[in-house]
């Protein structure tokens, strides 16, 4: 398999993070790099997201959660649920 190099700008700051996320999973930029151009081309477009922590909005938009979001809206549009006041609690804290 034939290489060639590749030169890129990037900004010192994002360089550096972007190297701390890598060195977490075990990869340097060449191989982050290299895994993102043969995903790119198996993808035929931008491929993935690579990540060391779960965003909080992640499980919203899961599967399970939409399917559970979109069989409470028909349940809501069928008229099968019912209507409760909202009752404001007070936090002791």
């Amino acid at each position: 398999m034939a290489t060639t190099s590749v030169t890129m700008r990037v900004d010192c700051e994002d360089k550096a993070k972007a190297e701390q996320i890598f060195n977490a999973l075990g990869l340097n930029m060449s191989t982050a790099f290299n895994m993102f151009i043969k995903q790119t081309i198996r993808c035929d477009g931008i491929p993935f997201e690579v990540t060391l922590h779960n965003r909080a909005d992640d499980y919203f938009y899961s599967p399970a959660n939409m399917a559970h979001i979109n069989r409470s809206i028909a349940q809501l549009n069928a008229g099968k649920v019912s209507r409760h006041e909202l009752v404001e609690v007070e936090d002791d804290d």
